[in-house]
């Protein structure tokens, strides 16, 4: 009788795609990660065959008015608006190494932690990759520079105070500082020194449900337009995802007005209690908006501490892979002493930006960033 063998190979890759779904989810991030033009985060595959860099096309909204009637539609024809944006891969890896003395002397058998470890490692670089480019004013190849020290700072870089008044610039009718668009400059500095955390809407800065219709305001009379994630559903129903600071999160949980909708606009049929966010936390809902706290975006300091919040629309981010993770081991073992097992993977994130067609600065192409107090633990 013979009997099957799986090669080795193949359960290394099985595992290997298991663990690239695991690492992605766990970030946070997942939900809101896929490969349509209708993905906030639009993850690309193109570079895994070969290439350093993926360019997307971006195509803008028809402006014209047409033609009514018997007018003759011959010579009114309108250009379609044409875009690109580019964005690099690059390795990075990580290891860990044993030894066999170590390994007998410790009773927590270190070798089985080691995978999860670079699990872990790699879920929190894609997070912070995400959370550098949210908030970033430009990106250069892989590079993105941003306006607060950057998480992944292995790879990224803090922005000037020049790069963010070209970024603001050219960005005015999509940032946002406190509650008023009155609070805006050109400089960085300026307008959050603008920012006070005296109380919600005209009393202040604290990010609340005005705050969320503002922004929402904002990207819908953006120019080009922010668009909303359309359901599929039939209903026509729309929205928008905001990722929050911490404290800005916490502000909108405390806001009277979101306590309220909570507390009346809830269902209250079945199990409805068991979801909540007065009893249970999680993701808040406000004027077609979904609100999740992200614990690890930065505070930024300028007078008060400031929060960042930003409303993504589709094709907000951009995520290139050239290659999926994969386990590698350490081929030089001194006879068989010491072992390595590390991981490795090609990528690139950054934020989805167009050409303005008359300055050629870069315009975020689905995002609204807001900036708001952050005061308190």
């Amino acid at each position: 009788m013979t009997t099957t063998v799986t090669p080795s190979d193949l359960n290394e890759i099985a595992y290997r795609r298991e663990y690239w779904r695991e690492y992605v989810r766990e970030s946070g991030f997942k939900p809101y990660m896929g490969t349509t033009p209708t993905s906030i985060i639009q993850t690309l595959y193109e570079a895994t065959k070969s290439g350093k860099s993926i360019t997307m096309p971006l195509v803008s909204r028809l402006k014209g008015s047409g033609v009514e009637g018997s007018t003759r539609l011959s010579g009114n024809e309108e250009g379609l608006g044409k875009h690109t944006h580019s964005v690099s891969v690059k390795f990075r890896r990580a290891a860990i190494e044993l030894d066999k003395e170590q390994e007998h002397y410790d009773f927590s058998n270190a070798r089985n932690a080691v995978r999860p470890l670079l699990k872990e490692w790699s879920m929190d670089k894609l997070r912070s990759d995400i959370i550098d480019a949210l908030f970033s004013v430009v990106s250069d190849g892989v590079q993105v520079k941003t306006v607060h020290t950057p998480l992944n700072s292995g790879r990224n870089v803090a922005a000037t105070s020049g790069e963010a008044t070209t970024w603001l610039t050219a960005n005015q009718d999509r940032v946002l500082f406190g509650n008023s668009t009155a609070n805006f400059s050109t400089t960085l500095a300026t307008a959050l020194a603008t920012i006070d955390n005296s109380g919600y809407g005209a009393a202040g800065d604290k990010f609340g449900t005005a705050s969320i219709s503002l922004m929402k305001r904002l990207a819908k009379r953006a120019d080009p337009h922010i668009r909303p994630i359309r359901l599929d559903d039939g209903s026509g129903r729309e929205f928008y995802m905001i990722f929050a600071h911490s404290l800005c999160f916490r502000d909108l949980s405390e806001d009277t007005a979101m306590q309220n909708a909570n507390r009346d606009a809830r269902a209250r049929e079945g199990k409805a209690m068991d979801d909540n966010p007065l009893f249970q936390g999680g993701d808040l809902i406000w004027d077609g908006c979904i609100i999740r706290e992200i614990p690890e975006i930065p505070t930024i300091a300028s007078s008060i501490n400031v929060g960042g919040v930003a409303l993504c629309g589709a094709q907000a981010i951009a995520c290139a892979y050239g290659q999926e993770p994969r386990f590698t081991a350490k081929k030089e073992d001194d006879y068989d002493f010491f072992t390595g097992v590390g991981i490795e993977e090609m990528i690139g994130v950054n934020k989805i930006q167009r050409k303005d067609g008359v300055s050629g600065d870069k315009i975020d192409n689905g995002i609204v960033t807001g900036f708001f107090a952050a005061v308190g633990v």
